[in-house]
C-alpha cells in the first residue's frame, strides 16, 4: 500500500471514530482487553517505570460507582469494561498529556476492533477523592481518566443530527491571524 493511501486511510479511520455513550449489554473477550492493555503500556514505555498503573473494572457495581464520580462519566454504568489509568503523585502537565495520549490510543485500538468508547474524567479534588474510595487507590496516587469500552449500540443512533452541529473548516480555523468565524446569514442579528 503506497504511503498516501494508508495516510488516507488512517484519517478516514480517525475521522469516523466517535465518543460513544451507549453501549449494549455484551461482554468483551479478554483477548481484546489484553490487546487495549498492551496498547497503554507501549504507549507509556518510555515514561517513568512504576509510575502508571491500569485498573480494569468489569463490575457493574464499581462501573456504576464510577459513573457518579466525575465528570462526563454517567456513561460508565453502560460499557463493559473500564480501563482506570492511575499514576504516582500529582498530575503535572507532562502526565496529563501522557494520559490523554493513552486514553486516545486506548479509543483507537477499542475502535481496530469494531469496539466503542468514551473517556470520563476525575479531575477535581471531590473526584479524586471519591475514585480513591471506590477503587481502594492509596493517597499519592491518582486516577484522572477512565476510558469506558464496550460493543456500540447503534439503535435510536442518528449521525445525520451531528453533521447538521458540525462547524465546516471555514468558520473553524483560521490562518496567520487570530481566529474569528465567519457568520452565516443565519448568525448575523436581524
Amino acid at each position: 500500500m503506497s504511503r498516501s493511501g494508508h495516510s488516507h486511510d488512517h484519517s478516514e479511520y480517525l475521522r469516523t471514530l466517535r465518543q460513544a455513550r451507549r453501549f449494549l449489554d455484551k461482554p468483551v473477550p479478554q483477548e481484546i482487553i489484553d490487546d487495549l492493555l498492551n496498547v497503554a503500556r507501549e504507549t507509556r514505555r518510555d515514561e517513568e517505570p512504576g509510575v502508571w498503573r491500569f485498573l480494569v473494572i468489569d463490575d457493574i457495581v464499581t462501573r456504576n460507582a464510577l459513573s457518579h464520580a466525575g465528570s462526563l462519566t454517567e456513561f460508565l454504568t453502560n460499557v463493559a469494561v473500564v480501563i482506570v489509568l492511575v499514576t504516582e503523585g500529582d498530575t503535572a502537565p507532562s502526565k496529563a498529556s501522557v494520559e490523554a495520549r493513552i486514553a486516545d490510543r486506548i479509543m483507537r485500538a477499542a475502535g481496530s476492533h469494531g469496539l466503542g468508547s468514551g473517556t470520563g474524567w476525575f479531575g477535581t479534588d471531590e473526584a479524586q477523592e471519591a475514585v480513591r474510595d471506590i477503587l481502594g487507590i492509596r493517597a499519592g496516587q491518582q486516577a484522572v481518566w477512565a476510558v469506558g469500552v464496550g460493543y456500540v449500540d447503534e439503535s435510536g443512533s442518528d449521525m445525520s443530527s451531528l453533521e447538521k452541529v458540525r462547524q465546516t473548516l471555514d468558520r473553524l480555523a483560521s490562518r496567520d491571524h487570530p481566529a474569528e468565524p465567519k457568520r452565516d446569514e443565519q448568525d448575523s442579528p436581524h
